[in-house]
């Protein structure tokens, strides 16, 4: 059995400085794909003070990415735009650049892709990835999930309409990883 090289956890509201450490860090990376990132602190807190209602009334499940070996905080992943009625779900993640090409995103992934299968029953988890965005277009390949089609004007960032590649999981493909 391959050792697991992080961890997924809820997000706690002590979390709050290690995210904001990890957003001001990674702000020229993420700004690109992710505008609504900021290095606030206040604006962290109130995020993470949301998590638990999102989570209990199954709007949304985010997650902190930690290292499995010292709990540090890697980045953050989660399940949005929840469709009940037809179990799927969309993933997304991101990890600050210090721990790049490392593998994390993709062990995130994977784990959280098992819990959207497992815990909440989902039959389908789409990853929708700007077509520039090659670091995550990297993630959703190794993560084994199908690239199914081209989806013109699919993005706002920065102002900006962005195609994207839509990816998927079923549960199927987590079977063998």
């Amino acid at each position: 059995m391959k050792k697991e090289i992080v961890h997924l956890r809820p997000f706690q509201l002590d979390d709050a400085q290690a995210v904001f450490e990890a957003v001001e860090e990674s702000l020229d990376e993420l700004s690109s794909w992710l505008p609504a990132l900021k290095a606030d602190l206040s604006l962290i807190q109130s995020y993470l003070q949301a998590q638990p209602q999102a989570r209990a009334e199954g709007e949304a499940y985010n997650f902190a990415i930690v290292d499995a070996g010292d709990d540090s905080f890697l980045g953050g992943c989660g399940l949005t735009q929840i469709n009940q009625r037809h179990r799927f779900a969309n993933l997304y993640y991101w990890v600050r650049t210090s721990r790049l090409r490392q593998g994390i995103a993709t062990a995130a992934t994977l784990q959280l892709a098992a819990f959207g299968f497992e815990s909440l029953a989902l039959q389908r988890i789409e990853i929708v990835v700007a077509v520039d965005n090659e670091a995550s277009l990297r993630v959703a390949g190794k993560a084994g999930a199908t690239r199914e089609g081209r989806l013109r004007n699919r993005l706002l960032a920065n102002n900006m309409i962005h195609d994207a590649w839509l990816f998927s999981l079923i549960p199927s493909d987590l079977a063998n990883k």
